[in-house]
Order: structure tokens, then sequence, then C-alpha cells
């Protein structure tokens, strides 16, 4: 028969050979028990550790933090979890709050996992999906500087070609052939048009030259005439600098909301917000359309997960609020980094 003096001694010894870090503190944060991999992540003994304070164990900015969290956690009676980093170290943190006998909390349990390999892998792999929006929108530009310069100035060449033929018809008096030759004009010029659309869809202008407010607001008014749509711009007047990556995935969100405003919403108009505030630039785009519930995106879902996924691989956030009857919003923010300078 096992004894209870067995079984605590084999918990305790399972508990030593756990490879994450358990620490078990009074609510004063008076260490009570730690494993082998708390005692190496605070580089002392085991002996030397147990009765003295968990917090002077931190630096004085993350003792305060990780004592929030513990308040929290007590007043709620219930578990919390955390990410925190500890030098260059990143960690994941579970609270739990232990009650005794008369029900009431009398300790607390840490539970600490490294996450430093999967945080440095998540960088890696979104530094590697950065790149590759980079080169697919530096393969957009030049896709589209071809286009211009082979298709679209042979069909500029082709439209002087074709009024020249239409002049000299009118002077033989041939006005059937004249009328015809003007027919084709204009289709060769709505070809143009179209031609010049997907130029801009492809290449933004440069955002090197131009405020991103000035190239958004353009954006706006060419794809209000193209698609028939009333868009009402606004943005602050002064907005701090932004990466050119940054800009295009505002560029990038404009483009796929009005897009799905004219093709899927049936939306008559769109409104767009551009602000920066608390660090971040926030862009919100509104239709008045016909919505969608978005647990079930048809034929314009793939559209909208690729503007997440940039959004997100800029450190940034993406939502999409919508219900049938409802319109669809779009908001998008990023990160900006504006130095001190006072």
């Amino acid at each position: 028969m096992i004894t209870k003096a067995v079984k605590e001694k084999f918990a305790w010894e399972l508990l030593d050979a756990f490879p994450n870090a358990i620490e078990f503190f009074e609510l004063d944060g008076t260490i009570l028990y730690l494993n082998k991999a708390a005692s190496l992540r605070h580089t002392k003994p085991v002996n030397e550790l147990v009765g003295t304070n968990i917090w002077s164990l931190y630096p004085s900015g993350q003792a305060a933090h990780h004592k929030t969290v513990v308040n929290k956690a007590l007043k709620s009676g219930t578990p919390i979890q955390f990410t925190d980093r500890f030098e260059e170290q990143w960690i994941n943190v579970l609270i739990c709050p232990i009650c005794g006998s008369n029900g009431k909390i009398e300790s607390i349990v840490a539970y600490t996992n490294d996450i430093t390999r999967q945080i440095q892998t998540e960088e890696r792999l979104k530094l590697v999906s950065l790149q590759l929006l980079t080169n697919q929108e530096t393969e957009r530009r030049r896709i589209a500087q071809d286009l211009h310069d082979d298709i679209g100035q042979s069909m500029t060449a082709l439209i002087l070609a074709l009024k020249a033929l239409q002049s000299d018809v009118i002077v033989a008096g041939h006005k059937t052939i004249a009328d015809q030759v003007k027919g084709t004009i204009r289709v060769v010029e709505e070809m143009m048009r179209h031609i010049r659309q997907v130029l801009y869809d492809l290449r933004p202008p440069s955002f090197e030259t131009t405020t991103p407010a000035k190239v958004l607001e353009s954006l706006c008014s060419s794809l209000a005439l193209s698609t028939g749509l009333r868009a009402v711009f606004s943005s602050q007047e002064q907005l701090p600098m932004m990466s050119s990556a940054q800009a295009t995935a505002l560029y990038r969100l404009i483009q796929e909301g009005m897009n799905n405003a004219a093709k899927h919403a049936k939306a008559t108009s769109v409104w767009i917000n551009l602000e920066y505030a608390d660090g971040e630039i926030n862009i919100s785009f509104e239709d008045d359309g016909q919505g969608f519930d978005p647990g079930q995106r048809i034929g314009y879902g793939i559209g909208l997960e690729g503007l997440r996924e940039r959004f997100l691989m800029l450190n940034g956030n993406f939502d999409i609020e919508s219900a049938p009857g409802k319109g669809t919003r779009l908001y998008g923010s990023l990160p900006i980094f504006v130095p001190n300078t006072g």
C-alpha cells in the first residue's frame, strides 16, 4: 500500500522534473516552493529561494506588472494568463489562486513557460512574409511600367492614327466610314481608360513624393469615378511619417473596400476616415451596402483575409464588422514610432 508520504514525495519529484517553471508563494509574495526549472530561471539554488520574496527576483517595473496581474486573479478568483518579456526571454505566465479548506484564497501558483523560440520563429515568419509582400509590390510596379511603356504607348499611337484616318475620310466625304472610325476610337479610348485603372490598381503613386493622405484621397476620387460610388474621405491635417509598406497597406484596404462595396455590397456611398492617435494610424472604411455574415464570407473572403494578414505582418490589427442589411465596416490600425524631439 502506498502511504500518503510516498504519494506526496512522488508529487514533489514529478513537479521538480517538470521542464517549465512552477512557483508556489503566499499572498505577500513569500516563496513556499519552486521546482528546479524555476530555480534555474532565477539562477539560484532552491534552498536559497524558498522563504524569500518572489517580487525581489524581478526588476521593479516587471514586478509591478506581475503584482497587478496577481491582484486581478485574487479579485476574480480565476486564473489569468499573460505574455511578458524577461531580458531576452519571452515567457507565458499562468497565475492561479489557490483556496484553503475554508474556501478562501491563501496562496498563488505561477506556471511559467519559455516561449522565446516560438516568438522568434513567428517574427522570422513575419519578416519572410513581409519580404514576399514587398516583392509582390515590386513585381506589380514592374508590370505596371511595362503596360505603360508598351501597351499604353501603342494604344495612344493607335488612337492618333485613327483620328488622322477619320479626318481624311471626312474630307473624302465618306460619312458612314467616318462614323465607323469614330466608334472604333471610342472603343479604344474606353480600353485606354480601363488600362489606366489597372495601372492605378497595380502601382500606387509614390508615397515618397506625395503624402499618404493625398495619395489615399486621390485613390478614393478615382475609384468613385470608376465605380459610381459616392466616396467621402476625411483625414487629420498632420499625420506622422510612415513606411511605404504601411502606407501601401492603407491603400490596399481602400481598394478592397471599394471593390467589395461596388461588386458585392450594392452600396451607393462609402466613408473613409484616417487618423493618428495613441501611437497608431487608424483607418476605417464604411459602406451603406447590404452587408453580410462575416462567418459566411463567399466570393470576397480571400481579399479580406489577405488584408488581415498584411496588417498583422506589420504588427497592426484588422477587423470587420458587418451583418445582413447593416452595411460593412473595415478597421485597420498600424503602430507608428514617432521620435521624441523634446
